[in-house]
């Protein structure tokens, strides 16, 4: 990604993967921002797709399924289409955020049920559909290992509960000699980071560029904020901006104001 080279420059560093970076670089192009790509994750296919194909190709054994990302979303749908399988009709689906309700819906044209605010499974859980589960299946597709919070919360309504594990999630270092030449002009600095795992691996860098006046965080849930906060850098930390919208103009509202 090329260099938007002003007088003041503002350097977004964007942790997430790269493929969701492209289109924001294009609407950023122009602006006083510099975007630049350092992923802290990795989204890979399983090598292995036998018990995932086995899961989907009996859905209808399930009353409910849940999607934990878009990711989900993306390789759920790849390996139906490679399978030829059609969703069942009786099925509830519910999801965490809204890019996973938007991708479903278009994807399938199904109702698909979504905390209204703090996208989470803790809000997700509360939602009167989760009411009564006493053996009730319940299907979540998400990537290899993750929280076991949601699922641990359905198991004690009741629920009888599988996962559909589909991709895997690798971590990757920060290439902090390259950053820090990225950013040496920059006026200020915005790292936004959006995946609690990649909150997570963040804690393990200590690069000193962090700990400038100049850094802020923009994140997408108060676990994240609260993870940094509780991390390496801790009350060092200059500024945790906590965001559910992090379309291009939500993020330059947010780095004009701050």
């Amino acid at each position: 990604m090329s260099k938007n080279k002003t007088k003041n420059n503002t350097a977004l560093i964007s942790t997430r993967p790269y493929e969701k970076n492209i289109a924001l670089f294009k609407e950023l192009e122009g602006t006083n921002i510099l975007l630049l790509n350092h992923p802290l994750t990795e989204i890979k296919p399983l090598e292995n797709y036998t018990k995932f194909d086995s899961i989907i190709s009996n859905l209808e054994n399930y009353q409910h399924i849940i999607f934990i990302s878009t990711n989900a979303v993306q390789f759920f749908v790849e390996r139906l289409n490679n399978l030829t399988i059609k969703l069942p009709s009786n099925i509830t689906f519910s999801c965490i955020g809204p890019m996973t309700k938007e991708a479903l819906e278009n994807k399938f044209d199904i109702n698909v049920h979504c905390p209204k605010e703090n996208y989470d499974s803790e809000s997700l859980i509360k939602n009167k559909i989760f009411d009564y589960l006493q053996d009730k299946k319940i299907l979540i597709i998400r990537g290899a290992g993750g929280r076991e919070t949601l699922k641990n919360s359905l198991e004690e309504k009741g629920a009888k509960v599988d996962y559909g594990e589909c991709y895997i999630r690798n971590y990757l270092p920060i290439e902090q000699k390259k950053l820090t030449q990225e950013i040496k002009e920059c006026t200020s600095i915005f790292i936004l980071i959006s995946s609690y795992g990649s909150a997570s691996n963040f804690n393990q860098h200590h690069g000193p560029w962090i700990e400038d006046y100049k850094t802020k965080f923009i994140v997408n849930h108060r676990n994240i904020a609260s993870l940094l906060k509780s991390g390496y850098y801790g009350s060092r930390l200059n500024e945790v901006i906590v965001t559910d919208n992090l379309s291009a103009q939500s993020l330059l509202d947010i780095i004009k104001i701050h």
